[in-house]
């Protein structure tokens, strides 16, 4: 057997592979042996560990980008995703971040998230309906179901939601740092085609009104602000591409873990009242987003004691940092019942998601809802995963269910 590694670039240069990204775990677990940041000779800064990454995301002096210097994403002029993702308040910073942020906030309060359960458990039930048997879970409920709930939400009329799985997807390709320039035609095309759709949505909104979240953002003012008109279409993409990815992967990821972990399914069909536990150890467990970049605007001492100039490029390994054996013990070990650090599968400080509520109520209904009307479910297959390294998450899962 091979001696473990402790040359960090060699355990870094496995998140780049897909051999890597199937064992995530495992690299993680190396990473955590060799410190809690590390320095890659040709991959910047690594933040790894529970403590730093908290710490980072809710440090004022860690931001997205600075003035002066290029867009989080590169590629901002060559590239329309690029430019596009750059212009959400996602990547941006205060005072910006906090005032469309604040113009949005109001359609994601837990009041008004709880307002949408009956509408989520409509759409859900209706595309359990057309389950039975053999199924591709991701093709026929994991992409299909956020898509519908979020569309909804917006007010993307169901006929025209179908390609909005597609081209979301092409598009989250543009996030992820690996990815280089070359391979982003695809998303480029996606968000010329979202953004002509949400000009056309918005041009008809305005001259008449609904009652969806496209109304209410051409409608919203707070002190005399509104949003401008490209920040109103950055926003409707960013709702969208993040109410579909995140919770598409927390129930295909999240799914994929009960079935490799039979006990546990067990332990949630037996109580089904634990399910909002059960939910955060997923998410903390196989994390839909691993990686975010960010950038020190000064120096900054991280709780470890490291000292970071200003300046410097940061990769935050959300997944690693959930996988922390100083925060969770046995990390690598799937346990519904946990009761230790929260997750940070959402992020943490001014970032933290907008719609992590909404995206736990609809991951709590599926998996309840699947557990509830089939009392068989099993692998019919091997998943297959995407490759990427900003999001984790599978392109199919074939089972087969039993009522």
């Amino acid at each position: 057997m091979a001696a473990p590694t402790t040359n960090v670039d060699e355990v870094l240069a496995e998140l780049l592979t897909p051999e890597g990204r199937r064992d995530l775990a495992g690299v993680f677990r190396r990473l955590h042996d060799l410190g809690e940041l590390h320095r890659s000779a040709f991959l910047g800064r690594f933040v790894t560990s529970y403590r730093n990454v908290d710490a980072v995301l809710r440090d004022p002096r860690v931001v997205r980008t600075r003035p002066g210097r290029p867009a989080p994403l590169p590629g901002h002029d060559e590239h329309s995703s690029r430019r596009l993702l750059n212009t959400t308040f996602m990547l941006q910073d205060p005072p910006d971040h906090t005032r469309i942020r604040r113009l949005v906030s109001k359609a994601f309060t837990p009041r008004s998230v709880a307002g949408l359960r009956s509408a989520i458990e409509e759409i859900l039930a209706a595309r359990l309906d057309r389950l039975s048997g053999d199924v591709d879970l991701m093709n026929e409920l994991a992409f299909p179901f956020p898509v519908a709930v979020i569309g909804r939400l917006i007010g993307v009329p169901e006929a025209d939601q179908p390609p909005f799985q597609r081209l979301v997807r092409d598009l989250t390709d543009a996030l992820d740092l690996a990815v280089a320039d070359s391979d982003l035609s695809r998303s480029d095309a996606a968000a010329d085609t979202i953004l002509e759709y949400f000009r056309g949505l918005v041009a008809e909104r305005r001259r008449q009104p609904a009652d969806d979240l496209v109304s209410a953002l051409i409608a919203v003012r707070e002190e005399g602000d509104r949003l401008t008109e490209d920040e109103l279409l950055a926003t409707l993409t960013l709702l969208f591409l993040a109410g579909f990815e995140t919770t598409t992967n927390l129930i295909g990821n999240g799914m994929y873990a009960l079935l490799s972990h039979p006990d546990e399914l067990a332990a949630l069909r037996a109580d089904p009242a634990t399910m909002p536990a059960a939910v955060e150890e997923l998410l903390r467990f196989d994390t839909p987003v691993q990686v975010i970049p960010r950038v020190t605007a000064e120096e900054v001492t991280l709780p470890d004691g490291t000292v970071i100039p200003g300046d410097r490029h940061l990769l935050v390994l959300l997944g690693a940092a959930n996988h922390d054996p100083r925060a969770f013990s046995d990390p690598g070990v799937l346990r519904l019942n946990r009761a230790e650090a929260a997750t940070l599968s959402f992020g943490s400080g001014i970032h933290y998601c907008l719609g992590a509520g909404l995206a736990r109520l609809e991951a709590q209904l599926v998996f309840g809802a699947m557990l509830d009307r089939f009392p068989s479910i099993e692998l019919a297959g091997t998943p297959q995963w995407r490759d990427g390294l900003t999001v984790r998450g599978l392109d199919r899962l074939p089972l087969t269910l039993k009522q």
